[in-house]
This record gives C-alpha cells, structure tokens and sequence, in this order.
C-alpha cells in the first residue's frame, strides 16, 4: 500500500516537473489546478449520475494524494523528500516556498472535500446534507461547511444527513489536523536545520 502511494507521488511530481520543464511553471500549475480542482467541479453539473460518480472519484483521488504528502512529510521518505529536494531547503526563502506549497495543497484539500459533499448532495438527491439556509449557489454552500469543517469550527447550520457523509466529515478533520501538524513539523525542523547550519560553517 505505502509502496502504491509512493509510486503515485513520485509519477505525479515527474509529470509536473516535466510539464514546468517543457512549457513552464505557470502552465504546470494551471494543469494541476484544472485537473484536481475545476474539471470534478465542472463534472459534478453535467446532466449524469456517471460523471459526479467520476468527479467524486478524481476529488478522492486528490485528497488521497494530499494524505499521503502530509503523511510522508511529517513521518519522512527520504527517497521521495530527495526527489521533490524537500531535503535540500538551506534558506529562509526556500522554506517560505515549502509552505506557501503546503498552504495550496491545504486550499486544495478544503476544495476537494467541497467537490466530494456536492456529489453526494447530487447523487442522494439532496439528503446527503442538511441546510438550514441554502443560498443560490449550491455548490457554495458545502465550500463553506469544507471550509468549517477543516478548521474544526462548526456552527451547524449545515450538517450531514447520512453515515456515508459523516464518513467523508470526520476524514476532513483528519485531514486538517494532520495538516497542522504537518506546518508545525515543518516550520521546527526546517528552521532548526537552518541554524545548524549557519553555525556550522
């Protein structure tokens, strides 16, 4: 399973790195955000149960991705961290890099698990969720209650109506928690790296 995961990591950054190599940076992170973000977005208001299955599936896929970055990060690989050259962060600027990287990753995961609860609110017709006060914007809504949720807020004007979505809830928390945890780690570590050093040459 960890081996899988790893695999996955390693093709996905390839394919980035190969992306920003062949047509730029600003090209590979439009592809990425499009790919991950806008198109499950885009299937989910097509007229078919197929295509919100798929974009609920691409949303997971993502979130599994992210999962495993923040679990890699904060219990280390060093084959992966030397492939990305997480290993090599020497400066201020490189760290602030890393974690305006994680901060995406963060923003990234609050709109996939948003893409994930609006298919469900799709595919169950509408009983997936419980809102109080819907606005016109459906997918809005459930934006917000991702948004809520990863923060561990909860006002409770939107809640889930059935097991499959608490399911996908208390997987958000999880996953907001870890990723604290993960800028924490990083922040420590990297600066503690820094100092060593800068006291050391």
């Amino acid at each position: 399973m960890l081996r899988a995961l790893v695999a996955i990591l390693n093709f996905l950054s390839a394919l980035e790195f190969r992306i920003a190599d062949k047509l730029g940076e600003a090209t590979a992170i439009i592809f990425h955000f499009f790919l991950f973000w806008m198109f499950p977005i885009i299937l989910l208001y097509l007229p078919s149960k197929i295509c919100t299955a798929t974009g609920i599936i691409i949303a997971l896929f993502y979130v599994f991705v992210l999962a495993g970055d923040v679990f890699f990060s904060v219990f280390g690989h060093e084959k992966l961290e030397k492939k990305r050259g997480m290993i090599d962060i020497t400066s201020v600027h490189e760290m602030r890099e890393e974690i305006i990287s994680a901060l995406v990753k963060y923003i990234g995961g609050i709109i996939s698990f948003a893409t994930i609860y609006n298919g469900l609110q799709h595919l169950f017709q509408g009983k997936a969720f419980i809102i109080s006060h819907p606005t016109p914007i459906p997918y809005f809504d459930l934006l917000y209650f991702s948004l809520v949720t990863i923060t561990t807020v909860g006002y409770g004007n939107i809640q889930p109506g059935l097991w499959v979505s608490k399911i996908f809830v208390a997987s958000e928390i999880l996953f907001g928690v870890g990723f604290a945890l993960l800028l924490i780690t990083m922040l420590i570590s990297v600066y503690i790296d820094i100092q060593r050093k800068k006291k050391y040459k």
